[in-house]
């Protein structure tokens, strides 16, 4: 039977003695996500398996694998066109990969969904043997990222899901166990709330430790780990939702209203019940963890 103690082992190390992040990275994560990310690349990657992410930014866990795995492939797929007004987000990385005197790192800049479709077109014979998926949160992208990249992962492959405090990635993720048997949730750990809305304690802890949420997949085709599905909310009624704004003409702008009446139901104190479906506590950017687990470690 297949054991997977090697990987729970580089989970608790992570968790107990997290890496320094290097003075020349920033970015926005926890540093036992980071220690992880590390750890997990040291047992899986080889002169036939590369490192792989999905949403670059300025390249802090891309480099960070890359600085502390000099004899690894890594890869970054960003076509920088989210949370970049300015443009300098390739070059800040470009920057930071000459300062780190780095040579083994590639920039894949495209749309994640051409790249991953194209894959073998930068990777050739070599296959993922840790897979990172930090891009756009919606749940289609999520899925997809998952689905698409399963021709290309290594048989031991570990994916990674940032960003997992949000219900509709854990929604993605569930989804993607359900339909994929092979694959099982072998961690899960959340914070209570997205980074913006925390106070500058739980701020402080989230940035020593897992940031957002992050779930942990790897293959068990021998079916020794438990199915395990992260929490989340199977009400359909954000789906159905969707279809209906799908169709409308102008459906930007009918998102706009949507937004902007809710905004004015909180101004005026009024809080319309969707099926029970739980209230969020701020004003944005809510994430539905705070009663979740902070480590949760599968045996």
């Amino acid at each position: 039977m297949k054991n997977f103690d090697n990987i729970r082992q580089a989970i608790l190390d992570a968790n107990t003695n997290p890496a320094p992040v290097n003075d020349v990275l920033g970015g926005f994560s926890g540093e036992k996500l980071l220690s992880t990310l590390i750890n997990l690349s040291k047992i899986e990657l080889n002169e036939n398996t590369v490192y792989l992410e999905v949403g670059v930014f300025q390249g802090l866990s891309l480099l960070s694998v890359a600085n502390n795995l000099s004899n690894s492939e890594v890869y970054g797929i960003d076509n920088f066109a989210f949370f970049d007004p300015d443009h300098k987000n390739e070059t800040i990385v470009n920057e930071r990969i000459s300062k780190l005197k780095l040579k083994n790192v590639h920039l894949i800049n495209r749309d994640y969904e051409d790249a991953l479709n194209n894959l073998g077109d930068y990777l050739g014979k070599k296959k993922v043997g840790i897979f990172f998926v930090d891009g756009p949160h919606d749940y289609r992208s999520q899925l997809m990222c998952l689905l698409l990249i399963q021709p290309y992962l290594a048989e031991n492959a570990i994916i990674l899901i940032d960003d997992s405090n949000y219900r509709h990635v854990r929604l993605a993720n569930s989804d993607f166990l359900q339909a994929n048997k092979e694959f099982k949730l072998i961690f899960e750990a959340y914070t209570p709330s997205h980074p913006n809305n925390m106070d500058a304690e739980t701020l402080k802890k989230a940035k020593s430790g897992w940031w957002d949420g992050v779930n942990i997949l790897v293959r068990d085709t021998e079916n020794s780990l438990p199915t395990v599905l992260p929490p989340t909310l199977r009400d359909r009624t954000l789906q159905e939702n969707e279809h209906l704004l799908q169709t409308e003409k102008y459906p930007t702008l009918a998102l706009r209203m949507a937004v902007n009446l809710r905004k004015l139901g909180k101004l005026l104190s009024i809080r319309p019940k969707y099926n029970d479906m739980p209230v969020g506590q701020h004003d944005s950017l809510n994430t539905y963890s705070e009663n979740l687990p902070d480590f949760h470690l599968i045996d």
